[in-house]
């Protein structure tokens, strides 16, 4: 796990720009007509991208993960499952706002329907901000563990 815990030290950087571009771009990209999901995205991309940095901020605190050049293990499921559930609502998001709804680009390739790809984007979506979450979560909790660690060697240091 320390290989994977280097790659999320460094893609937690690239992906918060890389993935909202992706979910909204990428479509396209993939051959999903571009609709109004497009014009929401250009609003919603940047604030998730400004969350997704949020928790790659709070990890520079951490002091056990820095001395290792590495990310926690718990982290990095959970960074992990964010970015996968990205990439799966980059293939099913439905632009629902008209009349029959475009498809995915799943549903443009003929694979699912667009309303199968309109709930899997649906669940990837809040897996997606379960993840984020848990990713904020294990991001303090790794912080608050590496300072609560050394200020009890400091303590034990200074009897």
């Amino acid at each position: 796990m320390r290989l994977s815990g280097r790659f999320v030290r460094v893609f937690q950087w690239i992906a918060p720009l890389l993935l909202p571009a992706l979910v909204v771009f990428g479509r396209g990209l993939l051959g999903a007509p571009m609709g109004w999901m497009m014009l929401i995205g250009l609003f919603a991309g940047p604030v998730a991208m400004i969350a997704m940095y949020i928790a790659p901020i709070i990890v520079v605190f951490d002091r056990d993960a820095k001395a290792a050049r590495s990310t926690r293990l718990f982290y990095n499921v959970a960074s992990w499952v964010t970015w996968g559930a990205l990439l799966v609502v980059m293939f099913t998001l439905v632009d629902g706002g008209d009349s029959p709804p475009f498809g995915s680009a799943l549903s443009a390739w003929g694979i699912m329907s667009s309303d199968v790809s309109s709930n899997i984007s649906g669940v990837a979506l809040i897996i997606a901000v379960v993840g984020w979450v848990g990713t904020l979560a294990t991001a303090i909790v790794g912080v608050v563990q590496s300072r609560s660690a050394g200020q009890a060697t400091q303590a034990l240091s200074g009897l």
